[in-house]
């Protein structure tokens, strides 16, 4: 099986060691139901029911943030941090009936930011040539409905500055993008 050794996989991985991962847990899935395990680079399925998302970015078109409590949640010892990456322009909301509790030495952060961060080098936020093709790493054309809804708070659609002036993000007639009335999208 090729998954025999344990790995740790935050958000804050880039996305190519993210899918490594989910690669070889598919393989061991395989192994496992005899068949049944199907990956998608960008979704946990098995036996077909989506189980989860393993990236921020929607249809590499969006890169988002969240910015929600739907449970309860307590900032505490061993990590002692965490952060929400925000825009001033949106809002970090806390679900009624929902309780977040930060313990003494311990920090909540609500960080403005003005780009996506997550990206951990330049030629993710491109489409470099590689041997067979082109990366589709980002794509400026909004080509199905998508939207900062629910817990997605801040989007950014992502161009080079080096090309900003020649290359435009395209959203066709026939689409919808919808942005909640707290959030925000940043093209």
């Amino acid at each position: 099986m090729p998954a025999t050794t344990k790995k740790q996989v935050d958000p804050s991985h880039t996305i190519e060691y993210q899918r490594t991962v989910i690669n070889d847990m598919a393989g061991d899935l395989h192994s496992i139901f005899m068949g049944t395990a199907a990956i998608n680079a960008a979704t946990i399925q098995v036996a077909g029911a989506d189980i989860g998302s393993i990236s921020d970015h929607d249809d590499r078109t969006i890169f988002y943030y969240y910015g929600q409590f739907s449970a309860d949640y307590t900032v505490s010892s061993p990590s002692k941090l965490v952060e929400i990456l925000s825009h001033t322009d949106a809002t970090c909301d806390i679900e009624d009936s929902q309780t977040v509790t930060v313990d003494d030495g311990c920090s909540l952060v609500i960080s403005d930011t003005i780009k996506y961060e997550f990206f951990s080098n330049m030629t993710e936020e491109t489409n470099p040539q590689k041997l067979v093709g082109f990366a589709d790493n980002i794509r400026t054309s909004f080509i199905k409905d998508m939207g900062l809804t629910g817990a997605r708070k801040v989007g950014y659609t992502v161009v080079p500055t080096y090309v900003d002036d020649d290359v435009t993000i395209d959203i066709d007639d026939t689409i919808t993008v919808t942005v909640d009335d707290e959030a925000v999208l940043i093209v």
